[in-house]
């Protein structure tokens, strides 16, 4: 969506019109200048602060003809940001110009210029029926009419932006109402629709951090790339000038050699041709190591977003957790520091996607509860209470330097629907699915925490649990 730069100008001063013309342009003339300064009582200032911007102005002499280009701009689809209208003019006023040009387009920003009038501002909003109207008074001088473009037409866009976005994600959960209508209500589907819900909300949040996780890589190699053109440029000319050197060699032309060597030195130096071929070898292992990196992250949300297996598999929950952080990465590299204490762990018979959506949960929400910046601990150890391995289990724990939990509410943060973050920020979801993705593995999920203290979650799988 290209950005609104359409400015409307209702004046009945032919002399104005012009002004705001020329103040609206780019570079406008020293002579336009000295009489716009003359018309709105300003010093002359040349041409040192002349704005870059480039805004296309629209001049109508009456309050009708405002209204009826605002008519022709809608019927064209291409509306104006802004509008700058006189209060006193002939035919209809200011007020009743804003009023009629806002009956034909809402979305317009209005700013009433007035020297007198008999409306205080009052009754311009009684006139108006909107309140949101600016007002700049007579003497004025052009910094303040480039100052109300700039921040009006940047409005105009943002609102617009914030329509699109808004639309779009309309547009999406109706698609996913439709998804679930078609689920069947069967316990063991509503669960799955319950996870899935919880993970789509996960990468919805966590989508604009993925590509710019994505696009770091992409833009270094991009860059090499660009190098290396130029690069390949340098040295195919300095094959040339030896491929010449050749020519002079087998025709036995002995004084054209020695000149020649001595421009293919130079040449040489002076396009740094050694320096050249050493640093294509590292652009290029640059290059590798950055669609290495993209591969392994569009590996690792394939796999987080995939359905899950029909069979559960054997994994390492410590590359599990790295494969986890490794999507969720963006959402917490600003908010916390990341410690790991890894044990040597045994492989764990499980679901690999329900168990990777249950260490995203228990991740985000310690990086949710970090206010400023912080610490999320990760300690994971393989536990035996017998030397022959009797109920031989991994243990995780997940600890924050978050704002922690009350005592009061430990009870309740795996009841379905209870969160305690602010109206809409929160489903109440992902700590109850969690829960029930450890139960159905067999394991066990504990909190300890208090209000304004660290809050420390810790799971415990079987190795060979009876999976539900």
């Amino acid at each position: 969506m290209e950005d609104n730069n359409r400015i409307l100008v209702v004046d009945d001063d032919p002399g104005v019109r012009e002004s705001y013309r020329e103040i609206l342009s780019p570079f406008p003339r020293e002579d336009v200048l000295r009489e716009g300064a003359s018309l709105f009582n300003e010093p002359n200032r040349g041409t040192e602060s002349v704005p870059r911007k480039q805004y296309y102005a629209v001049l109508a002499d009456r309050g009708e003809e405002g209204v009826k280009a605002v008519e022709k701009a809608m019927e064209q689809a291409n509306p104006f940001a802004a509008a700058f209208v006189d209060m006193s003019m002939p035919g209809i006023d200011g007020a009743e110009t804003a009023r009629r040009i806002w009956t034909i387009d809402p979305n317009i920003r209005i700013v009433i210029v007035t020297a007198y009038s008999e409306y205080t501002p009052d009754d311009i909003i009684r006139v108006t029926g909107k309140d949101d109207i600016f007002y700049l008074r007579k003497p004025f001088n052009p910094e303040e009419i480039r100052q109300f473009a700039r921040a009006l037409t940047n409005q105009w866009n943002l609102e617009r932006e914030r329509e699109s976005l808004s639309s779009e994600l309309e547009r999406m959960n109706e698609e996913l109402e439709v998804m679930n209508r078609d689920l069947e209500k069967k316990v063991e589907e509503q669960t799955s629709l319950l996870i899935r819900s919880e993970k789509m909300a996960s990468i919805g949040l966590l989508a604009a951090g993925v590509a710019h996780e994505i696009n770091n890589p992409i833009s270094y190699i991009s860059g090499n790339l660009t190098t290396m053109k130029k690069y390949s440029t340098r040295v195919v000319d300095v094959l040339k000038r030896y491929k010449e050197l050749e020519t002079y060699i087998h025709e036995s032309e002995t004084n054209k050699i020695s000149t020649l060597l001595e421009e293919i030195k130079t040449f040489k130096e002076k396009q740094k041709i050694e320096f050249i071929l050493e640093d294509m070898v590292d652009l290029a292992q640059e290059s590798l190591e950055g669609t290495n990196r993209i591969r392994k992250i569009v590996s690792d949300l394939k796999t987080f977003s995939r359905g899950d297996q029909a069979e559960p598999k054997q994994i390492n929950l410590n590359e599990t957790i790295d494969d986890t952080l490794n999507i969720i990465w963006n959402e917490l590299k600003y908010r916390a520091e990341i410690v790991k204490d890894y044990g040597d762990l045994p492989e764990v018979r499980c679901f690999p996607q329900k168990i990777s959506q249950a260490f995203m949960n228990i991740l985000m929400n310690a990086a949710q509860a970090i206010e400023k910046k912080g610490t999320i601990k990760i300690v994971s150890r393989y536990v035996r209470d017998s030397p022959r391995g009797g109920d031989a289990r991994v243990e995780i724990r997940i600890s924050d330097t978050g704002r922690g939990i009350s005592k009061k509410d430990i009870p309740k943060i795996f009841d379905p629907f209870f969160t305690t973050k602010p109206v809409g920020q929160g489903t109440g979801l992902g700590l109850s699915i969690t829960y029930d993705i450890i139960m159905a593995h067999g394991g066990q999920i504990m909190v300890e925490s208090e209000k304004g203290k660290e809050t420390t979650f810790t799971i415990r799988l079987p190795l060979k649990p009876k999976l539900q």
